[in-house]
């Protein structure tokens, strides 16, 4: 399901379509719908990198949901080339939302070079409420 279809849409705070997808900023996560047959690579990172720091200038935790409505792919490298990048350590978490069975194998692939929290959802409302939960439970 699109995003904006979903019942989340009217708490998005910013919206930005790209070349490679549309970016949805809310307060406290971003989600990302990558376009059908984008190659997700280095120059797609650092843009999408420099758009989220636009939009959250000085925060330190960024959790991103990518929701995997279309099918395409990530340059094999990639993880290596994002954590070169001096605001790698922003990045808190990642969630995948998959649809079929393809993208689950594609993003269990792409956890294993991940070096922060990641999990896998098969919805995006199951997504956004589980990193819900996270940021509202309190500690003692």
């Amino acid at each position: 399901m699109k995003l904006i279809d979903s019942k989340f849409a009217p708490s998005v705070e910013g919206i930005n379509v790209t070349r490679f997808g549309v970016i949805y900023f809310f307060k406290d996560f971003v989600v990302t719908e990558i376009n059908e047959g984008v190659v997700y690579g280095t120059e797609t990172s650092e843009e999408l990198t420099r758009l989220i720091l636009e939009q959250y200038a000085t925060k330190t935790n960024i959790h991103v949901i990518s929701n995997r409505i279309n099918n395409y792919s990530v340059e094999p490298t990639y993880w290596f080339d994002f954590y070169k990048n001096e605001h790698a350590d922003a990045l808190k978490s990642v969630s995948f939302v998959y649809y079929n069975e393809l993208a689950y194998s594609n993003a269990k692939l792409e956890q294993t070079f991940i070096n922060c929290k990641t999990e896998c959802f098969k919805s995006l409302q199951e997504a956004i409420n589980n990193f819900s939960k996270i940021t509202n439970k309190r500690t003692a």
